[in-house]
């Protein structure tokens, strides 16, 4: 499984029915992931990258420790939707 720390190893988004349903899963891997007990998250920010064909959120957040970590999602399959 790909871990977003790098565009390379972008989490992939599929069956999202819309951009909203895809930027709650994108939302929903972080916290899986980042949301436990012992490392809370904040956003920072949220950018689009349009690879031409293929489109990405680089999402940065910061971390209880003050770590900044920047994740790469691949929002191809719900942009535009």
């Amino acid at each position: 499984m790909n871990n977003g720390l790098t565009k390379e190893e972008a989490i992939i988004i599929l069956g999202a029915k819309d951009e909203t349903k895809g930027v709650d899963a994108e939302y929903s891997w972080i916290e899986e992931n980042y949301g436990e007990e012992n490392v809370e998250w904040e956003m920072i920010d949220q950018e689009l990258m349009d690879e031409g064909e293929r489109q990405f959120d680089l999402i940065r957040i910061k971390l209880k420790s003050g770590e900044v970590k920047k994740l790469w999602f691949d929002i191809t399959d719900f942009y535009g939707k």
